[in-house]
């Protein structure tokens, strides 16, 4: 829908001021906040995307997913026995077959990310990409966290950002997709708002 993305325009100063009314509105308090805390922390990817990551810190991270929150406190909520854990584990793709096992062996069912296609620069050949996100769903991730080219949104090549993520999309295959634009190198809310609609266009 290069029509659509051709005609978008962001109103900046409505945008900054929008943001800074934001920070003014008050928030919950009491039970309410710590609802809504254990709920943020179900939505969270325990991630390590460290050089030097080994399958024991992986191991590690992994009992933290399981169980992210003192037991104390969530006795003291009454939320025990509720089976809180963070939404996935995230790890490079050569880490991922230590994280499927190090849950598996804990006993739950929290899924493992990766993140892949050149991930974190994005420069990348495409071929790579793919490969690194098929090799990661045969490791075992249930969701895939792909960076964009960046490149391709500062130079206007839409069309091929759009193609780039949609074989990335069908590189997943069963695997959930997550696109990370990298939104502080896209040069305008402009770029942000046009990758973002590309993205989901193209799944």
């Amino acid at each position: 829908e290069l029509g659509w993305i051709s005609k978008v325009h962001v109103n900046r100063p409505a945008v900054v001021r929008h943001a800074e009314q934001i920070k003014k509105w008050r928030t919950v308090k009491g039970n309410w906040q710590a609802a809504w805390l254990l709920k943020a922390v179900t939505c969270i990817d325990l991630t390590t995307l460290s050089g030097d990551d080994t399958p024991s810190n992986v191991h590690r991270l992994c009992f933290k997913a399981k169980h992210p929150i003192r037991e104390d406190l969530l006795k003291a909520l009454d939320m025990h026995d509720k089976g809180i854990t963070v939404g996935a584990v995230c790890v490079y793709p050569a880490r991922v077959t230590d994280a499927v096992n190090a849950l598996k062996a804990a006993g739950c069912n929290i899924p493992v990310a990766s993140v892949a296609a050149g991930f974190p620069s994005g420069q990348t050949p495409l071929e790579t990409k793919l490969a690194e996100i098929k090799l990661a769903v045969e490791y075992g991730a249930r969701e895939i966290d792909i960076v964009i080219s960046r490149s391709l949104v500062l130079t206007g090549q839409w069309e091929r950002l759009y193609e780039e993520i949609r074989q990335c999309r069908e590189a997943c295959g069963k695997a959930h997709m997550k696109t990370i634009l990298a939104t502080g190198e896209l040069g305008s809310l402009a770029n942000v708002y046009k990758a973002s609609m590309i993205a989901m266009m193209a799944g």
